[in-house]
């Protein structure tokens, strides 16, 4: 890495806040820095407030660098290469983290910086991609020659570093990226309620119990996803979604799954996305007919450096074929503090063990804002845009008789569209023709209008957003797997191998799109088509007939 600057030239800031950087780093005045994926955050409209105090503990995430990362992208080339001695397979978690995490040594090196430095609650992840612990804001601006600064923010009060996070030439080459240096942006829950319950005996768009899409989207004639092991990321309080999953179940006859929690507990402190969570684990359960067990993966928040340490604890557990993402983020934000560099290491990591996370794509259309998710310009969601996972979108699905498949258009808040700082993997190229990536992948219902009808406490509740569409997915992803005796590896080039195959395994959606709408004409954005589109990518599951051609 080309090195960035040193401590002399910056030794007048850095004596002006406080620290001694050549004290913790290489013990002399002329310490060199390099310069990592974490950059100064900017925040809009945010005014600065001072210094963060030094009573507060910041908890951050060192992501390491993958070693001989180039012949993990060669073997995962090969494993999605027709032919190819290596097609469809895939790794354990030890076999993975013996040829591609970072060494014992380089680890081992981390936590003696972090220690020196003086940080405590030093732990290092069980596949050795992440190294946590918790600092005071003077030992982490010390530590990584960068600033923290405390902001209001539309009435919050939130922190950013407003200096590039460095890192001393003892871990250059190690540790690429410093998570948990703002707290600003966080992922935001990908769902939307309808105004009102709108089942029928019959009709084209209203709403389903979740125990109707299998017969909507063809999965009755293969076996359920009783055979393989799915997650869900969720955060907070997770009493409620339970006791509601547990009722459904109840309610349509389908065997209690069996489920886990990571950390091994129930309760949280925020219930604010717990409906989030009742959509996820009722669709998945509903569609699929069931899984072996049903994974709750709990981060203590929705910030960069606890999703990432969540979809990581996900990736080095490897219990589940198939992890479900109902969140998202601007992807500039990501890209900005160094959480895309880390993330893409996890779900790299994934592929090579054959698991899948499906990410839902957004709900504010072409023009998914890093903020309030409906921004002015085009721009795509975070993870969705990852290589390395399958992004699903959505339509709006007309049904007859509440159950018949009747056809599907592009929901307008679908997210599509082109990443700016992400590359396509060589089976979207052939497809597109463009090096950077593009979603989604697939779509399945999203529209609140025809969304899942939800038992929510003592009631129902109707909800959409691509937060249903990508759950949705995860539960055709375990009957098909199932199907399969869980030999199917990473799904997106299983999905764009399938969409070549005739008669199509997809619902090509071929009207609507993700603009603005005045007067009934879609203003921007992008539109449905025939084939692959930045809408719905290759459409929706027929579920029977992806299963027959998946390999």
């Amino acid at each position: 890495m080309t090195q960035k600057r040193s401590g002399r030239a910056r030794s007048s800031m850095i004596a002006g806040i406080g620290f001694c950087v050549t004290a913790l780093a290489a013990g002399t005045a002329d310490a060199a820095w390099f310069g990592t994926n974490s950059k100064a955050y900017t925040l809009d409209g945010a005014t600065q407030i001072g210094a963060l105090p030094e009573t507060q503990t910041v908890h951050v995430v060192l992501g390491l660098k993958l070693q001989n990362e180039s012949a993990l992208d060669q073997y995962l080339a090969r494993t999605h290469t027709l032919y190819d001695r290596d097609y469809g397979s895939f790794l354990s978690r030890d076999e993975a983290v013996s040829k591609y995490a970072p060494t014992q040594r380089q680890v081992d090196t981390v936590t003696a910086y972090l220690s020196r430095a003086g940080f405590t609650n030093i732990e290092v992840a069980p596949n050795r991609l992440l190294v946590t612990a918790d600092g005071r804001p003077s030992k982490i601006e010390a530590a990584f020659n960068t600033r923290l600064r405390q902001f209001n923010l539309g009435g919050r009060s939130v922190f950013a570093n407003t200096v590039d996070a460095l890192i001393p030439d003892a871990l250059n080459g190690i540790v690429h990226s410093v998570l948990g240096l703002q707290n600003a942006d966080q992922a935001q829950p990908l769902f939307v309620r309808a105004n009102a319950v709108t089942n029928a005996s019959s009709g084209t768009t209203v709403g389903h119990s979740p125990a109707e899409f299998p017969a909507i989207y063809d999965a009755l004639s293969i076996p359920t996803g009783g055979g393989v092991n799915v997650g869900i990321v969720t955060t907070g309080d997770l009493t409620a979604p339970v006791a509601d999953l547990q009722a459904f179940e109840s309610q349509n006859g389908i065997a209690p799954v069996p489920l886990q929690f990571v950390p091994s507990e129930v309760n949280g402190s925020d219930p604010s996305a717990a409906v989030e969570w009742i959509l996820d684990s009722q669709s998945i359960v509903g569609i699929s007919g069931g899984v072996r067990t049903l994974y709750f993966y709990n981060a203590p928040s929705r910030s960069d450096a606890d999703l990432t340490a969540d979809y990581n604890r996900a990736v080095s557990d490897d219990l589940v074929k198939a992890v479900n993402v109902s969140l998202g983020i601007c992807e500039q934000s990501p890209h900005s503090s160094g959480t895309m560099a880390t993330d893409d290491g996890i779900f790299k990591m994934a592929m090579a063990e054959g698991m899948t996370f499906f990410v839902s794509t957004g709900d504010g259309g072409a023009n998914t804002g890093c903020s309030s998710q409906k921004g002015l310009t085009k721009a795509v969601g975070y993870p969705a845009s990852s290589p390395y996972v399958v992004a699903v979108g959505g339509t709006t699905l007309s049904t007859t008789n509440g159950t018949t498949y009747a056809g599907e258009t592009a929901w307008s808040g679908s997210g599509g569209g082109t990443s700016k700082f992400e590359t396509a993997q060589s089976w979207q190229q052939a497809v597109t023709g463009s090096t950077a990536r593009e979603v989604p992948d697939v779509a399945m219902d999203a529209d609140p209008n025809s969304g899942a009808i939800l038992i929510v406490g003592s009631s129902t509740e109707q909800v959409g957003g691509t937060s249903l569409a990508a759950p949705l997915s995860v539960g055709t992803w375990a009957r098909v797997q199932t199907a399969h005796g869980g030999s199917l590896g990473f799904a997106a080039p299983v999905i764009y191998a399938a969409a070549a195959k005739s008669p199509s395994p997809f619902h090509d959606v071929t009207s609507g799109g993700n603009g603005a709408s005045l007067l009934g004409i879609q203003l921007g954005g992008y539109k449905a088509g025939v084939g692959y589109d930045e809408v719905t990518g290759f459409g929706s599951f027929d579920i029977a007939r992806f299963s027959a051609v998946a390999q």
